[in-house]
């Protein structure tokens, strides 16, 4: 475990994060976390893989410099991807969807001869029949990405036999992130509004157990996703997506979501994306949409495994390495 020992220290030693990989469970650090666990130790040979951040104090001049990057441009932590100096220390980037490879290169016109799209993987979720006795709606994602929103239709909506279930926090980044205040004032309003269950954090262990009894995955996300894990998982439980086409969710979730073009006005969005969550409830139990959901499950879980994943990153490890000598 030499190799995997090594690259997990230098994850939890970087000084440059705002915060520190041992006290955070966000998408990028898991997928580095699982990527670990299906890779063998022999698959990092001569790789200094570096996750979702540009300190240049992390190059390694005699190993091959793989970028990993979950994050979207504007997020600090990636800025010196506009740096030539220390773009010619990386041997390869990888990015986590064509969206977001497209973005960067747009951005900082990054060499596209050094670049790379893998993307994002889950562990199998078994497909499992959903009850009829409600209709159960999940909110599994970061508050910012439009929980506020999402509050805002389902009050509007006011259905009897469906409820809301929100699973979000800022626990997710460690005790260093610290929550604003109107997030703790938005996790009290889903705490007193009728039929929402605020939950809170739970581990992804738990969150997968409880997609697996949910029926609609409602997602107004606000926010330029550059993959989504949340959905991706949601889709394999077999949840209908109801979300925005902002960012990479189009190339994530296509052809199975139901999409709503993204506003920036937010009075406009409202009123589609309620709409949508109408409509994607009424039609929820109809014979074609359940064989929808079906074939979705089978292909997400297909597709987006870590079973087939995992072979992808080993190959393009192999083949880096070749290209080195």
């Amino acid at each position: 475990m030499e190799e995997k020992s090594r690259i997990l220290k230098k994850a939890n030693e970087d000084q440059s994060r705002p915060i520190s990989f041992n006290d955070s469970f966000g998408g990028g650090d898991n997928q580095l976390r699982f990527l670990l666990k299906h890779l063998p130790d022999e698959s990092f040979k001569d790789i200094n893989l570096i996750l979702n951040s540009t300190n240049h104090d992390l190059i390694e001049k005699e190993k091959i410099n793989v970028l990993w990057v979950h994050h979207f441009v504007n997020q600090a932590e990636i800025t010196n991807l506009g740096s030539k100096e220390y773009v010619d220390k990386l041997d390869w980037i990888v990015f986590n969807s064509n969206w977001n490879f497209e973005k960067f290169v747009y951005q900082f016109k990054i060499p596209e001869s050094k670049s790379a799209v893998i993307r994002n993987a889950i562990e199998k979720i078994d497909f499992k029949k959903k009850s009829k006795d409600k209709m159960r709606l999940i909110y599994h994602t970061t508050p910012w990405r439009g929980l506020a929103l999402l509050l805002k239709v389902f009050k509007n909506l006011n259905l009897e036999n469906v409820e809301l279930n929100v699973c979000s926090s800022t626990i997710i980044y460690g005790k260093k992130f610290v929550p604003l205040k109107k997030y703790e004032n938005l996790f009290d309003e889903c705490r007193n509004t009728k039929n929402v269950n605020y939950i809170g954090f739970l581990e992804n262990k738990k969150i997968i157990e409880l997609l697996k009894n949910m029926h609609i995955f409602s997602h107004p996300s606000i926010w330029p996703e550059t993959s989504c894990i949340s959905a991706i998982e949601a889709m394999a439980a077999g949840c209908e997506v109801v979300s925005t086409n902002l960012g990479a969710l189009y190339e994530t979730c296509s052809p199975f979501a139901t999409f709503v073009g993204f506003d920036r006005n937010f009075d406009n969005l409202e009123k589609r994306y309620t709409k949508a969550l109408l409509k994607s409830i009424k039609n929820y139990w109809s014979n074609e949409n359940q064989n929808k959901l079906r074939l979705q499950s089978e292909v997400i879980n297909a597709t987006y495994s870590w079973d087939v994943r995992s072979v992808e990153w080993k190959n393009f490890f192999n083949e880096i390495r070749e290209l080195k000598t």
